[in-house]
C-alpha cells in the first residue's frame, strides 16, 4: 500500500489537472493569453487610448466624456461597429506617428464615427480604409479632420453640423462621399478624388472649397466632381475641378463665388451643367480647357483666365 502522503500528492496533481482543463473550453489554448477585452457600450469616464485598441460593439463616449487617442495607436473595429461621440473624441496622431482605424481582419467593414448633438471630433493625422461613413457630424457637432487618408469608404463626410477638412485626402468612395446637408463645411487644401457616383453633394447649408481639388469621378451614370442641389452659401477659389463626366451640376444658388479655378479635363461641354434655378452666380477669373461655358444672364463668365492659374490646387 502506497504512504497516504503520496496518494494526496497525486490526487492533487490529478484536481489541479482537471480545473486547468476546464478554463479553456476551446481545448488546446494557452493558458497564458488573457480574455479578449475591447472597447464596447458606454464610456463614462475621461480615457486614453494608445498602442492597439480594438472596437469589439458599438460604443458611446457620453457627454462631458472625453477619449484623447494618442499618437502611433491602432485602432481597430469589428464588423457594423459605430463609435458614437457625444462628448468628446480627440485624435492626436503626428507626422511621424500616425494613427490608424482599421475594420479587425475578420471584418469587410465598420460603421464608422457619429458625432451627435454637443460632440466634437477632432482627428488629425489619420489614415485607414474600409469604412461606411468616417464621419458623420449631426446638427449641433463640431467636426475637424486635418491630415486625414482615407480610401475606399463609402461616406468620408457627411455635415449637417459645422466642419472642416484641411490637407486631407480622400479617394475612392461612393456617390457623395463627402456630403453637406444644412450643415457647413470648409474644405482647404483637401484632394478628394475618385467616385462611382458624385465626390461631393450639396442639398443645402454652407460650402466653401479653397486650394483644393476634386476630381475623377468615374461609373456607368452620369456624375459630377461636384453636384449641387441648393446652397445658402457656395464659395470655390483657387481650385482644380478636373476629369469628371460633369465638373459641376448646380442649381438652387443665390451669390455663389467660383473664382480663379482650373476647370480641365471634364466631359464635352459639361465643365458646369445648370440643373435648377441659379441667380448671381460670379465665375470670373477662372480657367476653362474648353472655353468658358455660356449658360445666360444668371453666370457672369467675364475675364476667363488664358492659362491654368498656377497658385490652384493644394498647397504643400
Amino acid at each position: 500500500m502506497k504512504p497516504a502522503a503520496l496518494v494526496a500528492s497525486g490526487l492533487a496533481l490529478l484536481l489541479s489537472a482537471c480545473v486547468v482543463g476546464s478554463e479553456d473550453p476551446g481545448g488546446g489554448g494557452d493558458d497564458d493569453v488573457p480574455p479578449p477585452t475591447g472597447i464596447a457600450g458606454s464610456i463614462t469616464s475621461d480615457q486614453t487610448w494608445s498602442g492597439a485598441q480594438t472596437i469589439t460593439a458599438s460604443a458611446t463616449i457620453e457627454a462631458g466624456v472625453t477619449v484623447t487617442v494618442t499618437a502611433g495607436a491602432a485602432i481597430e473595429a469589428r464588423d457594423g461597429v459605430t463609435l458614437r461621440v457625444k462628448g468628446t473624441l480627440r485624435v492626436e496622431g503626428t507626422d511621424a506617428e500616425k494613427v490608424t482605424f482599421l475594420p479587425t481582419i475578420d471584418a469587410l467593414t465598420w460603421a464608422g464615427i457619429v458625432a451627435d448633438a454637443g460632440g466634437t471630433v477632432d482627428l488629425a493625422y489619420v489614415e485607414g480604409t474600409d469604412v461606411a461613413t468616417l464621419v458623420y457630424c449631426h446638427a449641433g457637432a463640431t467636426c475637424d479632420l486635418d491630415h486625414v487618408v482615407f480610401d475606399d469608404v463609402g461616406k468620408a463626410l457627411v455635415v449637417e453640423g459645422t466642419a472642416t477638412l484641411t490637407k486631407s485626402r480622400i479617394s475612392k468612395v461612393q456617390n457623395g462621399g463627402v456630403t453637406v446637408s444644412n450643415g457647413e463645411l470648409t474644405i482647404t487644401d483637401s484632394y478628394l478624388l475618385t467616385s462611382s457616383g458624385d465626390v461631393i453633394v450639396q442639398t443645402g447649408g454652407a460650402l466653401v472649397i479653397d486650394h483644393s481639388e476634386v476630381g475623377e469621378a468615374q461609373g456607368s451614370y452620369e456624375h459630377c466632381n461636384l453636384h449641387i442641389g441648393s446652397a445658402a452659401t457656395l464659395r470655390i477659389t483657387n481650385s482644380n475641378i478636373r476629369s469628371g463626366v460633369f465638373g459641376m451640376m448646380l442649381g438652387g444658388t443665390d451669390g455663389a463665388v467660383m473664382q480663379y479655378n482650373n476647370w480641365t479635363e471634364n466631359g464635352a461641354g459639361t465643365d458646369l451643367s445648370e440643373v435648377g434655378v441659379n441667380a448671381n452666380v460670379d465665375l470670373r477669373f477662372n480657367y476653362w480647357d474648353q472655353g468658358a461655358p455660356s449658360l445666360g444672364a444668371a453666370f457672369d463668365v467675364t475675364s476667363p483666365a488664358a492659362a491654368p492659374i498656377a497658385d490652384a490646387g493644394p498647397r504643400p
